[in-house]
């Protein structure tokens, strides 16, 4: 899969001129940063970076220009120290802040490592607050390793499930996964650039659709209502193929991409709605990508369902990319029926008291359950009512162990 991340697909001098769209990648926490970092080097036209963190020293080593320090009066300045809570005390402490830097921006690329404490707790408010704004929110986030501890793979699953609550499409890329395609040689700094090219490429791919000249290209209003309801699960793979038989490698590749095997995608792997996108050189024909959206088509959706991008550059020959996003209902069951209403605006939490009683109405309702009185001689001993008891250091053992003890079954 290393052929995926040599170069992009796309140069910056065959995007096509003056969208009126705008875009922008922002990464939250400290991993975040870095993966914005590594996008900055794909130099993609029309495309805002921008940081946000609480760590200063961080901040201060990134060379992004856009950099916003959320939490001051907070966090003084440093991290927050692993804690989700306090990472979206900063958010909001910020809000006024984070929401000039999505004023006026039609899509928000979120890049975040989940089970930290600024990621985790500020993302979600981050999203909400673009989904105020009018902004379309693609996320894509990080999970952390096994090894990294409980504690750190429940704050990641909590955020992930706040984040799907109010992004239009989140796309996780657990780190267990990304690691098996490093190589035994290969030094952390090239593993953590991997890593990142998953996102680069899914980030450059989208961006293709709307700005790259290419055979087929997609309106932005388009791509805005294939993502139009959250709270979905995202399918997002890619296929790298070369050579005269270059469509059967990149099917092949896509075919064997481990994003695509995770265990809540290997179920189902049907899409209500996907997004295909095709890059190739300029001697890509319709002919060839017809192949590949019959065959991605027929494996993920519907060619009904399926928003088709073909682009051409110059500088690449018998070498095609393959990037595929679906969204499909989050319990996995197959292809859901796509509501047509507005989802509901995503209720604002403005403080502690009120997310607490949120919380708490969200948090099934325990049943007591009914109290057992201590058994007497006169209890119906059922079968073993006509025998003389059982009895052992004076109790009757014919009687449950539950019932001669008062004890109380938990759920």
């Amino acid at each position: 899969m290393d052929e995926l991340f040599t170069k992009n697909p796309i140069t910056k001098s065959e995007a096509i001129e003056d969208q009126g769209i705008s875009l922008k990648v922002i990464g939250i926490g400290g991993a975040g940063t870095n993966m914005v970092d590594r996008i900055k080097l794909d130099n993609l036209a029309d495309l805002h970076l921008a940081v946000v963190n609480t760590d200063r020293k961080t901040l201060a080593v990134s060379p992004v220009q856009e950099r916003l320090m959320i939490g001051r009066k907070l966090t003084r300045g440093l991290s927050a120290g692993g804690e989700t809570e306090i990472g979206r005390m900063a958010a909001e402490e910020s809000r006024d802040e984070l929401a000039r830097m999505v004023t006026g921006v039609d899509l928000v690329f979120l890049l975040v490592g989940l089970g930290g404490g600024t990621g985790s707790g500020a993302a979600p408010v981050l999203a909400q607050v673009a989904r105020e704004k009018g902004a379309m929110v693609i996320t894509f986030a990080t999970l952390p390793f096994h090894g990294e501890g409980s504690r750190r793979q429940e704050q990641a699953k909590d955020a992930l499930c706040a984040l799907r609550d109010v992004c239009h499409a989140v796309i996780t890329l657990p780190n267990d996964v990304l690691i098996r395609e490093i190589g035994e040689n290969d030094t952390l700094m090239e593993a953590l650039s991997k890593a990142d090219g998953w996102i680069s490429k899914g980030v450059s791919s989208i961006w293709s659709m709307l700005f790259a000249q290419g055979l087929i290209n997609v309106d932005f209003g388009a791509l805005k209502n294939a993502f139009h309801i959250t709270g979905g699960k995202t399918l997002y793979g890619l296929g790298y193929g070369e050579g005269y038989n270059a469509v059967e490698n990149a099917l092949k590749s896509l075919d064997q991409c481990p994003l695509l095997h995770l265990p809540e995608n290997y179920a189902s792997q049907k899409a209500d709605v996907l997004i295909l996108n095709v890059t190739g050189g300029t001697d890509l024909g319709m002919s060839q990508v017809n192949r590949i959206l019959d065959a991605v088509s027929e494996k993920f959706s519907s060619k009904e369902n399926t928003i088709l991008s073909a682009a051409q550059d110059a500088s690449m020959t018998r070498v095609i990319y393959i990037t595929v996003i679906g969204v499909s209902d989050l319990n996995g069951n197959g292809p859901a029926r796509i509501r047509k209403h507005t989802p509901a605006a995503v209720p604002v939490i403005h403080t502690e008291q009120a997310e607490k009683e949120l919380r708490k109405a969200r948090k099934p309702q325990r049943v007591d359950q009914e109290e057992f009185a201590f058994p007497s001689d006169r209890d119906n001993r059922g079968l073993f009512e006509d025998t003389e008891p059982n009895v052992y250091d004076g109790e009757d053992l014919d009687i449950p162990t539950f019932l001669r003890r008062s004890l109380k079954i938990t759920s």
